[in-house]
């Protein structure tokens, strides 16, 4: 029997390395390999805890801590020792923090045999419990179309938002049937996903509500200004560049131009490397087009910040300032001068009309090398873009383990070769 110190060790750590994890999935500064290096770390602290006398001893009394890092260890323990039973009946009593991390347990479990037990809580009457199964499932990939189905029209947001995100690509009937009106939809999470879906499947109709929805320059959000960006024209770009001018737009708009490799963009991201409330956005976005790394005479040294740059969270004042580092406060601070230095003898290798990834034209075997070592918050993303090019015979999860990545990542390489850069209007159908 293992010491009960020992088990308690490895519970520790584990929760620990979890929230490491998943920090790091959404890092501007982790690639998928480093990214995997703090996986392993987590995996061994759970292999060390899934022992049949750590159950009684540590896994079942970490649901009463109520601290989430503990009760996701504790959950996927359990479920890689086949305590099915007891982690779903968890999973159904608890609050709806704790139900999302034992949610992501069940994500990412290996565990057989989840899919029944799973589409059974699709029965029960607790509508939230039902939208969480739902999304383990998509997540998954273990949803039959006729539950996707029942659950595009349902009421509730969320469900229509996780059968979307589970029937990539969409069915021919359901475009034909149901996409419209999910594309009308008064929901700005809805219509997203169901123009990403839409694009996924090759259908026209997606593209002009993208491009409706951004020149109307209304209730704008990070994705559909992402889709504009990855497979937009010329015209699609210079809205872009021009929605930039307007204050509260400028960072998620930054954030988008930095997936259109677009001359026109590297400039409009040139232009607010001096404004500190977006620099390292646009610095950011700035690197993934032209491959210039932020690094060494292109970065301000750790620690240093330009004139007029806000304090980091933990320095400041205000008794209100949220004190969680968001990602944005690991990118690099741009050396302004020496970019700009950079790019005046840079400028002319990037011609107008063409679309560049990492310095390099467009290609999908580019997109590949990009997923496998850009920063994890962008590969998300290109994941999607993948998806949309390839009409969803290729989905990376972005949010699984490396392994399963990987094994994506290598069926994808296989076929990336016939992948253009084109603009989606000249795709869609």
């Amino acid at each position: 029997m293992v010491l009960l110190d020992v088990l308690e060790e490895h519970l520790n750590e584990a929760a620990f390395q979890w929230e490491q994890w998943e920090r790091a999935l959404v890092a501007p500064d982790f690639t998928l390999e480093e990214t995997a290096a703090v996986e392993e770390r987590l995996r061994a602290h759970l292999e060390g805890v899934e022992d049949e006398s750590a159950v009684e001893a540590v896994l079942w009394p970490a649901f009463e801590s109520e601290e989430l890092p503990l009760i996701f260890a504790a959950a996927y323990a359990l479920l890689t020792l086949g305590e099915v039973d007891e982690v779903l009946l968890r999973f159904r009593r608890a609050e709806p923090e704790a139900r999302a991390v034992i949610r992501r347990a069940l994500e990412l479990s290996e565990a057989p045999g989840l899919s029944a037990p799973l589409s059974g809580l699709l029965k029960l009457e607790d509508l939230d419990l039902q939208v969480h199964a739902l999304e383990t499932l998509a997540f998954r990939k273990d949803t039959s179309p006729e539950v996707l189905t029942r659950f595009l029209v349902h009421d509730e947001p969320r469900a229509r938002v996780a059968a979307l995100r589970g029937a990539l690509p969409l069915p021919e009937e359901t475009v034909r049937r149901l996409l419209p009106p999910l594309l009308d939809s008064s929901s700005p999470d809805i219509r997203a996903i169901a123009m990403e879906a839409g694009l996924m499947s090759g259908v026209g109709l997606a593209w002009d509500t993208c491009r409706k929805v951004v020149r109307s320059r209304s209730t704008l959000s990070p994705e559909p200004l992402v889709l504009i960006a990855m497979g937009g024209d010329d015209d699609d770009i210079s809205l872009l560049v021009d929605l930039a001018e307007t204050a509260e737009l400028r960072p998620m708009v930054l954030w988008a131009l930095g997936f259109s490799g677009q001359p026109a963009a590297m400039e409009a991201c040139v232009k607010y490397l001096a404004e500190p409330s977006v620099a390292q956005v646009a610095g950011e976005a700035f690197s993934a087009m032209t491959g210039l790394r932020l690094d060494g005479p292109y970065a301000l040294p750790p620690g240093e910040r330009p004139e007029g740059a806000p304090l980091p969270p933990d320095l400041q004042e205000d008794l209100d300032a949220n004190l969680v580092p968001s990602p944005e406060d690991n990118l690099p601070w741009p050396q302004v001068a020496a970019i700009n230095l950079w790019w005046k003898g840079a400028r002319s290798r990037f011609e107008k009309g063409k679309r560049y990834l990492l310095g390099q034209p467009f290609s999908g075997p580019l997109l590949i090398d990009a997923l496998e070592t850009s920063p994890m918050r962008r590969r998300h993303v290109l994941a999607r873009e993948l998806a949309i090019r390839t009409r969803g015979q290729h989905v990376i999860p972005t949010r699984a383990f490396a392994l399963r990545q990987r094994e994506s990542l290598s069926r994808a390489r296989s076929t990336s070769v016939s992948l253009k850069g084109s603009p989606f209007a000249h795709t869609a159908r």
